[in-house]
């Protein structure tokens, strides 16, 4: 829904007001971040019209260590502890420019950017991932001197228009897309994100009654109506019930590219609701189609599903709460029909399964395009694929703004070929976080965590390995700064 509508026209959070007009005045109250100087450099360009620019935003530093992603200490080629830092920045500046016409930006800076290293790098390429069928993941601008390296010191993620008319609001331009609980469409903005679902669209809202929303959209996902070879376009249409305790709706889309005979219909429905210490929330997904796919295979036969369960319940101190999820997987990997689901890689579970590619082999020969890396090996990606799981959680506060978490995930394939045998289990994982939440916009957590590979990969044998059975023990330090 606009972000505008029925609110007073704010400042930027308290730290500069601006009203742009022939004559500039604007007030200073301190200036002490990115954020702030872009909004004073926001207040003094002229504008036809009055504007107050609001800046929304955070910073996350991440640190992960492993030992070892290759599930085989034995291994010549076996990568051993690895660890990183990595950078996120993230701004919204929002121009509201009247009541009825505003304008947004989403700015991205360091972003996934290791500590120590340039701006500009080549990120690891994966192929393990099946396909996911659909193309909405519009990228940020690429290097002129490498397409293949996006900027990543400060770059104009995404910026869109807003305009609200006696008929509905129209949103138009390089849009977040964001359905439910992310299993599927997610905007890359949650604390564990590194992705985001972006797309070059024209959407039209309506509230009808008091409650229901209703929308329709157009979505330019390539190039579009301008390049016959790279055609692929989407049309939405969505309804949704929302008040203060309860959220469910559905959303349809109609991905099409004609060039290559290619059709996809995904359904996609939401339910979230919290009644007092309860809460529920679930998704369910639905893909089918067919045609020839961007990655060269022909006449594919589309029937995948996806879903996810999460309920919680606070008896404070203690906060019980429960995941399941399922992602359809393929027991033929022979023919044209396609069953595996994919979600969303920015839906994340544990900072091992699902999180991490797996097992991740040192490289014969380490290049800067590398990294270092070898993922010829690798049986799981980055995402949960052709999976059943289960993650019950449990938290209590041990001193104001002081949690402590523990949580176990179980996992197995949701279907696999009968050659697989008894590879079904991808095993377990166990993680414990203390999270600090005592100062206001600000958080910190730890994490330590351990993976017991399933028969997934113990029972895995070819000409070159013969199983990857050692455990993975995992530390991640998070800290976020909100403003």
């Amino acid at each position: 829904m606009p972000e505008y509508r029925g609110r007073a026209k704010p400042p930027c959070h308290g730290r500069m007001a601006a009203r742009s007009s022939p004559l500039v005045t604007f007030r200073l109250i301190r200036l002490s971040s990115p954020a702030t100087a872009l909004c004073l450099l926001a207040a003094t360009a002229p504008m036809a019209e009055a504007a107050d620019v609001q800046f929304d935003g955070w910073y996350r530093a991440r640190m992960r260590m492993y030992d070892t992603l290759s599930l085989n200490r034995d291994l010549a080629e076996s990568e051993g502890t690895s660890w990183y830092a990595q950078h996120r920045l993230w701004l919204k500046p929002k121009f509201l420019i009247t009541d009825d016409v505003a304008a947004f930006a989403e700015i991205r800076g360091l972003d996934g950017v290791y500590w120590g290293d340039q701006p500009t790098q080549t990120v690891d390429g994966v192929t393990t991932a099946p396909p996911t069928y659909e193309e909405r993941g519009l990228t940020a601008p690429t290097d002129a001197a490498d397409g293949q390296d996006p900027l990543r010191d400060l770059t104009l993620w995404r910026v869109w228009g807003e305009a609200r008319t006696p008929v509905g609001t129209f949103s138009f331009g390089r849009m977040p897309l964001h359905w439910g609980q992310g299993i599927w469409l997610n905007d890359g903005l949650c604390d564990t994100c590194d992705y985001g679902d972006t797309s070059d669209r024209l959407r039209w809202e309506a509230l009808v009654q008091k409650q229901i929303w209703v929308s329709a959209a157009v979505d330019v996902d390539a190039e579009g109506f301008l390049n016959d070879a790279d055609d692929t376009t989407a049309y939405d249409v969505s309804a949704a019930w929302r008040d203060e305790t309860l959220e469910t709706g559905l959303w349809a889309t109609w991905t099409r590219a004609p060039s290559r005979d290619f059709n996809l219909v995904s359904l996609d429905a939401n339910f979230d609701a919290t009644l007092g210490r309860i809460h529920a929330a679930t998704e369910v997904v639905g893909q089918f189609g067919g045609g020839t796919l961007s990655n060269g295979i022909n006449d594919a036969q589309i029937t995948a599903v996806g879903a996810v369960l999460t309920a919680g319940l606070d008896l404070s101190p203690w906060n019980l709460q429960v995941e399941a999820g399922f992602a359809s997987g393929d027991g033929d990997d022979r023919d044209n029909r396609l069953r595996v689901f994919t979600f969303d890689r920015d839906h994340t579970v544990g900072i091992v399964l699902f999180e991490q590619v797996m097992p991740v082999l040192g490289a014969s020969v380490a290049t800067e395009a590398n990294g270092g890396r070898d993922f010829d090996a690798a049986l799981t990606s980055n995402a949960v694929s052709n999976a059943l799981y289960a993650k019950p959680t449990v938290r209590r506060e041990i001193i104001e703004g002081l949690w402590v978490e523990q949580s176990a995930i179980g996992a197995r394939t949701a279907k696999v070929p009968d050659s697989f045998g008894s590879r079904r289990s991808y095993g377990m994982e166990f993680d414990t976080t203390l999270r600090y939440r005592a100062l206001e916009h600000f958080e910190a957590a730890g994490t330590f965590g351990a993976f017991l590979p399933g028969t997934y990969y113990r029972d895995y044998s070819d000409g070159t390995y013969d199983g990857f059975d050692a455990p993975v023990f995992a530390g991640q330090l998070q800290l976020r700064v909100d403003f």
